[in-house]
């Protein structure tokens, strides 16, 4: 990102966070101020290094600081809901965090949650404030919007209509999926954190996974904790509905294999450029013209209205609550005063670099004193 580039991005989310006032009384330890509660620079930096550990590239002294910016909008963002909340009573208890924490740490043995925190950089009481922060806000979201919004009948037959042709849909498979893959992750999503690194890493894995569900470990439980798809591993490794030409994109051995399943049958250990893969068939569907008589139809076409509603009414909410707050975001003064500092410098460096160069000469080329 070019330095003019980053000015004028910086400026535009300087005037979307109502807070960027000349304030230069302020110490470096504070970035930003909502409602009169502090973020500090410490706060910030933590943040940071959360987003960037384990990534394969450092970003630019630029992007790092395009970065933070994000980071820290997005902190002054949940602050304002979690003061919201708190307002309202709506803070999560300890009960409601611990029983969090014991479902996150189930998931590990103990050596490899001490590891996930010590690669995280974090302690458990870290992890904790985090929890706290998100089943507050969820709260105050379900209580001001989730609550509110319903879809009816109308609406639902009102959009079949205009999309049916969406329906009308090839032959499907309904599966699961694992996929152990023979390369680093950028993200993994699975519930141990687990990441084969090497083709030899991948296939040992693979065939272990393979016995577990041949020896009746419940396979979505399997792909949960274990499968390196970062889309479908946190839901037990469901793909949902797929085409036979979609798996036939994947490689034809994985279509043929599928095709041979009958349901609740899981594949035997597939190969492919992408690593090992193994599916197992929840349903099949002949496919046809769908209507609103099918429960799956009807439950799809609902679930899609309301996440629409509730996107659109969470960020009319947030943008109503940033409204009403008081904001001071102080990076974004420095930021554009150490642009502006910079600008200044280069341009007196050309001006004397001018006078330097046009000194008069006399007739000997020596300049005249």
């Amino acid at each position: 990102m070019k330095p003019a580039t980053l000015l004028v991005l910086l400026a535009g989310l300087c005037l979307l966070i109502a807070g960027c006032s000349s304030n230069t009384t302020v110490s470096d330890d504070i970035v930003a101020s909502v409602n009169g509660k502090q973020i500090t620079t410490a706060d910030l930096e933590k943040a940071y290094q959360g987003r960037i550990n384990g990534a394969q590239q450092l970003p630019t002294p630029e992007e790092a600081q395009a970065l933070k910016f994000q980071l820290l909008t997005q902190m002054i963002n949940d602050e304002i809901l979690l003061q919201m909340a708190s307002a309202n009573g709506l803070t999560a208890t300890d009960a409601e965090v611990e029983t969090k924490f014991t479902d996150l740490k189930s998931q590990y043995t103990e050596e490899k949650f001490q590891g996930m925190l010590k690669d995280q950089k974090m302690t458990a009481d870290d992890i904790k404030a985090e929890m706290r922060k998100g089943l507050t806000v969820e709260k105050l979201i379900t209580k001001e919007i989730t609550q509110r919004i319903t879809v009816s009948d109308a609406e639902i037959k009102d959009l079949f209509e205009k999309n049916r042709a969406s329906f009308n849909l090839p032959e499907g498979y309904h599966l699961q999926h694992i996929l152990v893959t023979p390369v680093q992750e950028q993200q993994i999503t699975n519930g141990k954190r687990d990441d084969a690194k090497s083709p030899a890493d991948a296939k040992t894995k693979a065939e272990k996974l393979f016995r577990d569900i041949q020896g009746g470990q419940d396979f979505g439980l399997v792909a949960r904790d274990w499968s390196e798809d970062s889309d479908t591993a946190p839901n037990g490794g469901d793909l949902g509905f797929q085409p036979i030409a979609k798996l036939e994109e994947i490689d034809p051995k994985v279509s043929q294999a599928v095709q041979r399943l009958k349901i609740g049958e899981s594949s035997p250990l597939l190969e492919t450029k992408y690593g090992y893969h193994i599916l197992k068939l929840l349903e099949r569907d002949s496919g046809g013209q769908k209507d609103l008589t099918s429960p799956q139809v009807e439950a799809q076409i609902r679930q899609v209205i309301f996440n629409r509603k509730e996107e659109m009414l969470r960020a009319a909410f947030s943008e109503t609550a940033r409204n009403k707050a008081k904001i001071e975001n102080y990076l974004a003064e420095r930021l554009l005063d150490s642009v502006g500092k910079a600008n200044t410098a280069a341009a007196g460096s050309g001006t004397n670099a001018e006078t330097k160069k046009e000194e008069p000469k006399d007739e000997k080329g020596d300049a005249k004193k």
